[in-house]
């Protein structure tokens, strides 16, 4: 019989049932997918519904914690605060976010395993298509999730360095597998590559579905993203161009009236998220991993809260008013008990109870800044001041902005304006903060927390590298582990 409404549960129930290392997938009462629908079923299942990359914010600049609140967070997330070599409490076995994200590939195989043999009515062509390019993009997504988070940042140096497991068929995947065995860095980036320019071709042209799926623009953008921290600007160019041409960038100018009538501390304190006001939601390409009124930092009683650095980076002395602030700032007087309580600043992106918001994986200014950076680095100034300015222009209070000039600025001192307003755009979103100190040095950071105890992680840091989880380890004895 057919089986249209394969839920992620029985999925399960068909995956997670035998202990050897190779799985064959076994009908549950005869419930099995068939039609090229059911595996579009299976797929959407597939993608990360809960948190997979939030917590690495906890290990970065753009975080700090606020001294003044009684309530104490979760175990788990004072772990990722200072850096502990393990993330589980109390010994656990299991690493969620690599579990979560190899069972997405699990997904994305078992659609290609069955795809890859099976030739498409006529009339289904465009769905097979569709599905089968979602399934080589979600593939892509996590493995380069996988590599940015449990192995060396990409260069020419490190294409030998070990990667991560790369299980190519669903097969290969399962909680029990037993000796996997670390790819190359590089070839597990040249699977990414490989996986992005077959979904690119099939889903060229095809009507997006919704934003919580991967489209032909958000394809596009993640292969922007791949190219930067390769290091191949001409190629990170040109795939963040062709999201440019065919994706607007909101003008959070449409915010100010909004604003006018609420007050600067008001405007997004209850059940109104910056994402909610004017057009900003619409420049997103790509929802992903969990609901975000479940966000660990915009609560008013949260000790883990945006850092004072990120807000500064938004509240410039010059350049006019910056609409970014209201994403972070509290505009509560630090004067006062309440001030000291619910200030200094708050992440205000998600309304706080009502609207439940999946977290950004992709948007439009992310390929600004990535096309920016990239000229920079090509040396190609005056392009990328003009990046600068057609995104600050809709980031900047109408009649306030002052347009950058690139005599004003050094090749150096250009980057750094890049790399910082990269910085704000995309903070708290994919895990691109974590990501982006990687490859840009692993750098010292330090975190401040109870009683004053000041928490440490040096310069090219072995914690830069996430461990592989106890349940791998058990599996795989002889996997190497990171240092």
């Amino acid at each position: 019989m057919k089986f249209r409404y394969l839920t992620p549960l029985l999925l399960f129930s068909l995956v997670f049932t035998s202990c050897n290392k190779m799985l064959d997938i076994k009908p549950v009462n005869r419930m099995m997918p068939v039609s090229i629908s059911d595996y579009e079923s299976v797929l959407v299942g597939g993608y990360p519904r809960v948190d997979y990359f939030m917590k690495t914010e906890l290990m970065t600049d753009n975080m700090t914690a606020n001294l003044n609140i009684v309530a104490s967070p979760q175990k788990e997330l004072e772990l990722w605060f200072s850096w502990s070599p393990s993330k589980q409490p109390d010994g656990g076995e299991l690493d969620p976010y690599w579990g979560q994200l190899y069972t997405s590939i699990y997904y994305a195989n078992t659609v290609l395993d069955n795809f890859n043999d099976r030739q498409p009515e006529l009339n289904e062509k465009e769905l097979y298509e569709t599905v089968k390019g979602e399934a080589y993009a979600l593939r892509a997504w996590c493995y380069f999730y996988l590599v940015n988070f449990y192995a060396e940042p990409y260069s020419p140096a490190t294409t030998q360095a070990y990667g991560v497991p790369m299980p190519l068929s669903a097969k290969d995947v399962h909680q029990n597998t037993q000796n996997n065995v670390r790819e190359p860095l590089g070839k597990v980036y040249a699977q990414i590559l490989s996986d992005l320019e077959q979904a690119s071709g099939l889903l060229a042209g095809k009507k997006a579905r919704n934003v919580f799926r991967m489209d032909a623009s958000a394809v596009q953008a993640l292969r922007a993203r791949v190219y930067l921290f390769m290091g191949d600007y001409d190629k990170a160019i040109a795939a963040a161009t062709d999201v440019i041409v065919n994706k607007p960038l909101s003008d959070m100018n449409n915010m100010q009236t909004y604003i006018e009538s609420e007050g600067n501390a008001r405007a997004f304190a209850l059940n109104t998220g910056f994402i909610d006001a004017g057009d900003y939601k619409n420049e997103v390409l790509f929802f992903t991993g969990g609901t975000a009124n479940m966000n660990i930092y915009y609560h008013s009683n949260a000790v883990f809260r945006p850092s004072l650095e990120l807000l500064a980076l938004c509240n410039r002395p010059t350049g006019g008013s910056d609409y970014r602030r209201y994403i972070f700032s509290t505009f509560a007087d630090l004067n006062t008990t309440d001030g000291k309580l619910n200030g200094p600043t708050l992440y205000n992106m998600y309304s706080k109870q009502d609207k439940p918001c999946y977290y950004i994986g992709l948007k439009v200014s992310e390929c600004y800044v990535i096309r920016a950076e990239a000229y920079v680095r090509l040396k190609q100034k005056d392009k990328a001041i003009a990046d600068l300015n057609t995104l600050l222009v809709r980031r900047i209070r109408k009649g306030e902005f002052v347009p950058l000039k690139a005599a004003d600025f050094t090749d150096e001192t250009l980057l750094s304006r890049v790399l910082e307003e990269r910085r704000v755009e995309t903070a708290f979103e994919g895990g691109l903060r974590w990501m982006d100190l990687r490859r840009l040095g692993k750098p010292a950071l330090s975190h401040v927390y109870k009683n004053g105890q000041i928490y440490e992680i040096k310069q090219n840091d072995n914690r830069y590298l996430l461990q592989l989880p106890l349940s791998e380890i058990n599996n795989s004895p002889s996997i190497p582990l990171n240092p």
